[in-house]
């Protein structure tokens, strides 16, 4: 009885060793088990680019008007007012080019007639709403040039459309009034010259100095060198003649502004009272003793073609004394 119940106890025993499991036992559980996100197929990603050998181009938004770049102007400029005996009025060449604007701009003069008595005509010293002085002597040059029996025997016209080239490519805005440096070209002369210059109710630029700009100096070079019967500037639009004045010496410019005030119709015999206006063309012409008209025209858009040839003979008989 004995023996069978340990055969049964032993029997049991290795059943229950043989149910056993040989498992490692679970790991402990987490807090709180989040179930895992369906995944999402990705994008492949693109191939690296590769670089190409011809370069884009870039595009960059660009003004109307580009204005140039502005150099320094030289801290002690030395203008150019000599005598050059070698040039005389009678081998002047019917055009050329006496200057250069401040980025390099020719300035050119068209010679008409054949005298020996020279008549200097200058347009777009201003330019921007001024402009149309431009267009003016560049019609009194096609005007002379169909009809040459009007000048004069002994006469020759000098005619110098532009002489800021810099400011009339900005178009008809305000900064094309000025020169590449910003100067206001008609207050850098030598006669009642100061730094502080106006154009209307503002404050503008005189230069660094009388002739500190290459545009008025090679003007007044030449001026110089060839001393011209009579200097005519045209300006807009002020209507009136009004003429060049230095320390009380006009060289009879006033009779002049008479003449041809007579026969155009623009008013005269007042000074230019509107703002002060210093270190003008006309007033250092006249410290030459050569007579200098600055005349406005009545307004900035017509060139009063007309009137203007009407004032110019008129310009011619006085000079020649008829």
């Amino acid at each position: 009885m004995t023996t069978l119940r340990y055969s049964l106890i032993i029997t049991l025993m290795l059943f229950l060793a043989a149910c056993t499991s040989t498992e490692a036992p679970d790991a402990l559980p987490t807090l709180a088990v989040l179930p895992s996100p369906t995944p999402v197929p990705a994008s492949p990603l693109p191939p690296t680019a590769t670089p190409s050998t011809t370069p884009t181009a870039t595009i960059t938004l660009t003004p109307s008007h580009t204005p140039p770049p502005r150099p320094t102007a030289p801290a002690t400029p030395t203008p150019r007012i000599s005598s050059t005996p070698s040039i005389t009025p009678t081998l002047l060449p019917d055009v050329f080019v006496f200057g250069q604007s401040v980025v390099g701009r020719d300035l050119l003069a068209y010679r008409l007639g054949r005298g020996s008595t020279l008549i200097f005509v200058v347009g777009g010293i201003h330019t921007g709403f001024e402009a149309n002085t431009v267009d003016l002597v560049e019609a009194m040059i096609d005007h002379y040039r169909r009809n040459a029996g009007e000048i004069q025997n002994g006469i020759s016209f000098v005619f110098i459309p532009l002489l800021n080239p810099d400011g009339h490519t900005l178009g008809r805005v305000e900064r094309g009034r000025f020169n590449a440096h910003q100067v206001d070209l008609n207050r850098n002369w030598g006669c009642n010259w100061t730094e502080e210059a106006y154009w209307r109710e503002a404050r503008v630029s005189a230069g660094a100095a009388p002739f500190s700009e290459p545009e008025t100096a090679a003007l007044a070079a030449l001026i110089n060198d060839l001393r011209p019967a009579s200097v005519i500037f045209y300006h807009a639009a002020a209507n009136g003649i009004f003429h060049g004045e230095c320390e009380g010496q006009d060289a009879d410019a006033a009779t002049l502004a008479m003449r041809y005030g007579e026969v155009s119709g623009y008013p005269y015999g007042q000074p230019f009272d509107k703002y002060p206006v210093t270190g003008t063309a006309s007033e250092w012409v006249a410290s030459l003793g050569i007579p200098a008209l600055e005349v406005e025209l009545a307004t900035a858009d017509d060139i009063e073609l007309s009137r203007n040839v009407r004032g110019l003979n008129a310009v011619q008989l006085w000079v020649l004394g008829r």
